[in-house]
């Protein structure tokens, strides 16, 4: 049978018959696992996520990373923004009106939500050109977007920061149209306000 124990120190995860010796930290033997309650928390909050949006993560356009403090939604161009525009796209509607609730659970309990917009580096067409000089202004808008629509869906927006990578945090290579399809996404950070 299963035992979950939750100290104040550490969350432990492991069979009934595991001996478990706690002295400020957790040792473990047989086959127990011991990890922060953060860490704990970060797993559970991230299973929420992952099911509210398991839709638009079977077609590839989020994927959810566990980070040592927190949590990373990455959510695709695609889903949020039609090109060059900062314009949120029915599908980025449905997608964020899904994860805001998890999301204002999560702010009030204590973490913030960084909202980081990043672009491929492609030049900005001369159509945009003027609302958006370069892929600083296009990745800024588009994280102020995500904001303020999470913020119109309940979650704090004290516990929230819009911020511009532009295009110098590529996740793929920029030679390649599939690379920059990948470097062109909005990211939630989720950490602990701490």
């Amino acid at each position: 049978m299963k035992l979950n124990i939750i100290s104040k120190n550490c969350t432990l995860v492991g069979f009934r018959n595991a001996t478990v010796l706690t002295l400020g930290l957790c040792s473990m033997v047989a086959f127990s696992a011991c990890v922060t309650k953060t860490t704990y928390n970060n797993m559970l909050q991230q299973q929420e996520i992952e099911a509210a949006l398991r839709s638009e993560i079977s077609a590839d356009q989020v994927k959810i990373t566990q980070l040592e403090n927190g949590i990373r939604v990455s959510m695709s161009n695609e889903l949020l923004f039609n090109s060059g525009s900062a314009d949120l796209h029915s599908k980025g509607r449905a997608a964020l009106d899904k994860v805001a609730p998890q999301l204002s659970n999560m702010v009030a309990q204590g973490n913030k939500v960084d909202i980081v917009g990043n672009t491929d580096s492609e030049p900005i067409g001369s159509a945009i050109a003027g609302r958006f000089p370069t892929n600083w202004e296009l990745a800024g808008a588009r994280a102020a977007v995500v904001v303020r629509h999470l913020q119109a869906n309940g979650v704090d927006p004290a516990q929230m920061v819009a911020t511009s990578n532009g295009q110098y945090h590529p996740v793929a290579s920029n030679d390649t149209a599939a690379g920059r399809a990948q470097n062109r996404r909005t990211d939630l950070l989720l950490r602990p306000s701490n």
